[in-house]
């Protein structure tokens, strides 16, 4: 897989219609331009379902919102008596979505009523239209003059958003890891791990001989006296303790003791043979060696 994924964000576009195309058309190339995917309400076809489920919708499956706001308000939702564009905002809001705002300048909403009439002025719902502005400008917004502003807003802020690491935009397949190699792997590192966790209990099997205790063994010996016999015989430990290095004085006997029965010194009652024969001795030796 490259080092580097380039996601592409989808950004939600909300505005006015009318009175924002050459603006709106501004924002949309400078999404495409900084490689990201717009959306907005040119995608809507009719449906069945209400216009705000659809927004909503759209909203949750975008990564980013956008509201480019100007100096009309918009049309109103019949239930709430709020813009759409205000109801598409406060959704966002509430649903964390990461967003940011284009707001005009006051300054230059009647140089464009003075071009374009009264199109590009709310004349209804001044109040709402008032009140939506102050919300907009308590959080991530930038001011424009006109279109020129506002492509330079978007490609700015969304450089910085898509650095997010929550955010999962979109990636092209061919930048994708290619998940029979990425299986592979698991399995690989999964075999590895399992041969990792064997060997590290491989003492403790040794230490339990096959199942049974140092102390079962040790019963089991001691059956035959051959403990005894060791400990009397001192020459014979002595020479049993030039084969092996341990500190327990009762581990030196018991791998002393298997490595003379293996010689056939001692004897051992028949339930100390059988449990002796099932021992590893080579095994043993090896790791007392």
């Amino acid at each position: 897989m490259a080092d580097f994924v380039r996601k592409k964000l989808q950004v939600f576009v909300s505005s006015t219609y009318t009175d924002l195309i050459v603006e709106r058309q501004a924002a949309v190339s400078a999404i495409l331009s900084a490689g990201h995917m717009p959306a907005g309400m040119e995608l809507f076809t009719a449906g069945d379902e209400s216009q705000m489920d659809v927004i909503k919708q759209w909203i949750d499956e975008s990564d980013v919102f956008m509201l480019i706001l100007g100096g009309r308000y918009g049309s109103l939702e019949p239930t709430s008596g709020k813009s759409y564009t205000h109801l598409e905002y406060e959704y966002a809001v509430a649903t964390n979505k990461p967003l940011f705002a284009c707001v005009i300048n006051e300054s230059m909403i009647d140089a464009r009523v003075r071009v374009g009439g009264a199109a590009f002025i709310e004349t209804t719902n001044g109040t709402k239209l008032t009140e939506f502005r102050s919300l907009v400008l308590t959080k991530l917004c930038r001011l424009w003059d006109d279109a020129k502003d506002i492509k330079i807003a978007v490609i700015e802020t969304l450089a910085h958003i898509a650095r997010r690491e929550e955010l999962v935009g979109w990636v092209r397949a061919t930048e994708q890891t290619d998940s029979a190699v990425l299986l592979h792997e698991m399995a690989r590192l999964s075999n590895e791990n399992a041969k990792l966790r064997a060997e590290s209990t491989k003492g403790s099997e040794l230490a339990q001989f096959n199942g049974l205790t140092f102390s079962e063994l040790k019963s089991l010996l001691d059956e035959s006296g051959a403990i005894h016999s060791l400990l009397e015989n001192r020459d014979e430990l002595s020479r049993a303790s030039s084969f092996y290095d341990f500190d327990n004085k009762d581990e030196l006997i018991l791998r002393g003791l298997i490595r003379e029965y293996n010689r056939g010194v001692y004897g051992f009652s028949d339930e100390g043979r059988k449990f002796v024969n099932r021992c590893d001795f080579e095994s043993l030796l090896e790791r007392a060696s």
